[in-house]
């Protein structure tokens, strides 16, 4: 209530409240929010609001010298109120906490007041990068034929306010994409040529952080001569069992036919006797 009173005797009095400035925090981060005076000197009262949908809540407030900071049970423990100037701080934000935040401060008898729209996100996360698919394209220079290989990659991320999704060849954004459709991941695909000698990037980005996944072509795409290296722990172990069974069936044969030559030679023999 003593809110909305301030408010309204600002407005009656032509005291003055400034735009409203928007801030960007991320999730578990601080927030300090400044009342806009350099000290606060002499008789000062001030009081910090917040304001979330359709409730306004009030969160810490200074009056004759003493600091009260146990309004809302939500944030207890992580509100702290600077005596001097006036600073209010709040530890471990959370994205539900964004909202207009509001100072009124009446020193003797100048009112001013000052306003916030706070923007919190969480952090984006990690991209993901995948092998789509893989084409040959078939093309004819005269007389001879040249077959180009190329690999479609997909980078996926989950989605979430703010989010960004790009590739970027070195420096250079390529392309970039977001949803506001919170529900499904974020993807964005890229076409390269196999021989493409290029450094290429994805960025998941938001307003407070970012994150990006370097792609490695010869783990995303093997082609068949780079096989052994690259496709895997799987088809290496299946080529080597069969080595190994091609050996054992030729050791076996050799033994079969050292065995038959001694008989043989008796055989002969014992025909000549």
């Amino acid at each position: 209530m003593w809110a909305f009173i301030l408010y309204f005797i600002c407005v009656e009095v032509g005291g003055e409240v400034n735009d409203v400035e928007t801030v960007k925090v991320m999730e578990g981060g601080v927030l300090n929010l400044h009342p806009g005076l350099e000290d606060l000197k002499g008789d000062v009262q001030i009081m910090w609001t917040s304001e979330s949908g359709r409730e306004n809540n009030r969160l810490a407030q200074m009056h004759q010298g003493k600091i009260y900071t146990h309004y809302d049970m939500r944030f207890t423990g992580r509100v702290q109120l600077d005596r001097k100037t006036g600073i209010l701080t709040i530890m471990d934000i959370g994205t539900n906490e964004s909202g207009l935040y509001e100072a009124l401060i009446i020193i003797n008898t100048l009112i001013t007041g000052r306003r916030y729209e706070v923007h919190v996100y969480a952090p984006v996360s990690v991209p993901a990068i995948r092998s789509s698919s893989s084409v040959s394209v078939h093309q004819s220079t005269g007389t001879s034929q040249e077959t180009e290989e190329f690999c479609s990659v997909l980078c996926s991320v989950k989605n979430d306010r703010g989010v960004f999704i790009s590739w970027y060849k070195g420096g250079e954004m390529l392309n970039q994409t977001s949803n506001p459709d919170l529900n499904i991941n974020l993807s964005l695909a890229l076409e390269l040529h196999y021989n493409d000698p290029e450094i290429y990037s994805c960025t998941a980005v938001n307003p407070v952080s970012n994150k990006t996944v370097h792609l490695h072509m010869k783990e995303i795409c093997p082609r068949r001569e780079d096989c052994l290296d690259h496709c895997g722990i799987t088809e290496a172990l299946v080529r080597l069992v069969l080595s190994g069974l091609l050996g054992i069936a030729a050791v076996g044969f050799l033994i079969d036919h050292l065995r038959f030559c001694p008989s043989q030679k008796r055989a002969a023999a014992a025909s000549v006797c």
